[in-house]
């Protein structure tokens, strides 16, 4: 699909949020939703996959979200493990930044999914903010000792012809390389094309959208959890 497309696909991961940056700490009521509730089995993985609505489950419930999927694959896999939702729809790399220590670093994970920077790129906002957001969140994650997983949201600039659209599709695979993780380059691989596997929206996935993106991310968080 032609970079268009693209930006019309993630339009909608704005989603209902407000574009105001988040407070450091969580609200009261956002906490059930982004931060762990329960401690996770002695022998368990603990992985947070850190989003947008995609990774939220925008339009879907709860069980049909790709975090929920992809517990349930790697269990069925035979792995044990609990993967945390902390998808927020909207979120820009700054709003993920700004919740790290209560979304991502009050997990105590072993491996971290980072899939932001959409948004970012919607709001035209410079592609050295996003870069700087992103290298942060591998930094800190790092320096907490958990395995980071970098999942590209912006797969496809076919004909980039303009700077900040070769900008932003620059920033995954560079900072892949930079801080030497595992890059996931296309996190709708297999659903953006096929109007089956889209929301009545026709951008979100339906769930069995969810279950190919699962799939396709599966072989790299388990390269990750048998490195460990």
């Amino acid at each position: 699909m032609g970079f268009q497309a693209f930006v019309m696909s993630v339009l909608l991961l704005v989603g209902c949020s407000a574009q105001n940056e988040p407070p450091a700490e969580p609200p009261a009521s956002a906490t059930d939703d982004v931060t762990v509730a329960d401690v996770a089995e002695d022998d368990a993985q603990v992985i947070v996959m850190l989003g947008d609505s995609l990774t939220a489950g925008f339009g879907l419930p709860d069980a049909a979200a790709l975090p929920s999927v992809v517990e349930r694959k790697l269990t069925e896999a035979g792995y044990e493990v609990e993967v945390i939702n902390a998808g927020v729809s909207g979120d820009t790399t700054s709003m993920g930044r700004a919740r790290y220590n209560w979304s991502v670093a009050s997990a105590d994970p072993d491996i971290v999914v980072i899939a932001l920077g959409a948004n970012d790129f919607l709001s035209s906002l410079p592609s050295s903010l996003a870069r700087d957001n992103l290298s942060a969140l591998i930094e800190q994650s790092q320096q907490d000792g958990i395995e980071v997983i970098l999942a590209g949201l912006s797969p496809r600039f076919e004909g980039a012809d303009n700077s900040l659209e070769a900008e932003y599709a620059a920033i995954y695979p560079s900072l892949a390389a930079t801080y030497n993780v595992p890059l996931y380059p296309d996190l709708m691989a297999g659903v953006w094309n096929t109007p089956s596997l889209l929301l009545g929206d026709g951008l979100h996935p339906t769930a069995e959208g969810v279950e190919v993106m699962a799939t396709g991310l599966l072989p790299v968080v388990i390269s990750v959890i048998e490195a460990d």
